[in-house]
């Protein structure tokens, strides 16, 4: 009932309207959507970069050039990174939110814009590039950091010194030596810190990726047998549960299979519990191999094996039955007793309408001791509840 809730549309068209948008500008899934709005945020950023340029040359701050040279570059350039990213072309991407690309394209135009700006007010500059860093160290790995911070310090001394060299006057050397040793003096420790923050959540992410695995190998062994690897009886009955609740809410039938090692308590006697482990592991591993991915096998305890076969009647089920009796007729048990082979009896049953699903487990049951009291190394197929 709650998962029918959880997809039922609203009725409200506005809010179905704006939800249809989002997923339009944004994209259809939740990883596209962040990675674009981080695309857009950079984008209204630069909008506002370009707003105050256009300001600073009204006033005189800047020449009267460089604000259309910016606004010309960064449509096209932003324009192509929000295509890349909201139709998924940078999904397999080491960089999928195409940060290095980005603060690359910044700080190009960091360094033009400090070629523009008047020779007093050339300063302003620096707080960019500082914006650039705090943004990247969230995102990039500790040497990119890196890269950032000595890129955007080399391409400003270059300018520092070229322009200084080749238009004294505009750009007074005494003025650019300034500003180079407060560059010196600001960025070397932003970019150690970038580094350490990188570094930080980076050995963070590892420890939640180990933190993952270690919880998926412990459920794992939680839910399987240690010897067949093979299901254990609480996950089966999890499953038991399961199966019931899709026939009642989608009307898939599912049959069950009880399997008993016939005379395995006389292979542990004559040769010993290694061999009898050896002939379990045989019978796990051809089941495997007989049955589809969609069925579910486990361990029900001792040498009784329990098959879930979803979309499957009795008919089908044996069918899946001699498949695999044939297989272990051919299958080697124990290289210290070559000619041992492994027989079974199974009950099979068919899950019905408005039963437990114990009910049905106990049909497979009545049914498995029937196949061994008339002789064992065959299945017999439960009556129906009605019989």
């Amino acid at each position: 009932m709650s998962d029918a809730l959880t997809h039922t549309p609203s009725h409200d068209p506005i809010i179905d309207s704006m939800g249809r948008l989002v997923k339009l500008i944004f994209g259809p899934d939740r990883a596209t959507r962040a990675r674009t709005g981080v695309i857009l945020l950079c984008a209204v950023m630069y909008a506002i970069c370009c707003s105050a340029a256009f300001y600073a040359a009204e006033v005189g701050l800047i020449r009267d050039f460089a604000p259309k040279l910016l606004l010309a570059t960064a449509i096209p350039c932003y324009t192509l990174f929000y295509v890349l990213v909201r139709f998924g072309k940078t999904r397999t991407m080491r960089d999928p939110n195409l940060m290095l690309p980005q603060q690359g394209f910044s700080l190009l135009c960091i360094a033009f814009a400090y070629t523009a700006i008047g020779p007093y007010d050339r300063g302003l500059v620096l707080v960019l590039i500082a914006l650039v860093m705090v943004f990247g160290m969230y995102t990039h790995h500790p040497r990119q950091a890196v890269f950032t911070g000595v890129l955007a310090m080399v391409l400003l001394a270059i300018c520092m010194g070229v322009l200084s060299h080749l238009d004294p006057l505009y750009y007074p050397p005494t003025l650019e030596l300034l500003r180079f040793e407060l560059m010196l003096g600001t960025l070397p420790p932003l970019i150690l810190a970038a580094y350490q923050i990188s570094a930080w959540r980076n050995r963070l992410a590892q420890q939640r990726r180990e933190l993952r695995e270690t919880l998926q190998r412990v459920q794992e062994l939680a839910s399987r047998d240690a010897l067949t690897g093979l299901y254990n009886r609480r996950h089966m009955q999890d499953k038991l549960v399961n199966s019931m609740k899709r026939y009642e809410r989608y009307g898939e039938r599912f049959t069950l299979v009880l399997i008993d090692l016939d005379h395995f308590k006389r292979i542990n006697d004559q040769h010993g519990h290694r061999v009898g482990d050896e002939a379990l592991m045989s019978f796990a591993s051809a089941a495997m191999l007989a049955l589809r991915e969609s069925d579910t096998v486990g361990r029900w305890g001792g040498e009784e094996f329990l098959f879930i076969l979803p979309n499957t009647s009795p008919t089908k089920a044996l069918v899946a039955l001699d498949r695999l009796r044939t297989a272990l007729q051919h299958c080697s048990i124990s290289a210290k007793v070559p000619s041992l082979r492994v027989a079974f009896s199974a009950g099979v049953a068919q899950h019905e309408v408005a039963v437990p699903v114990h009910r049905t487990l106990e049909r497979a049951d009545r049914a498995l001791y029937e196949a061994k009291r008339a002789g064992r190394d065959r299945c017999i197929v439960a009556l129906g509840e009605d019989r």
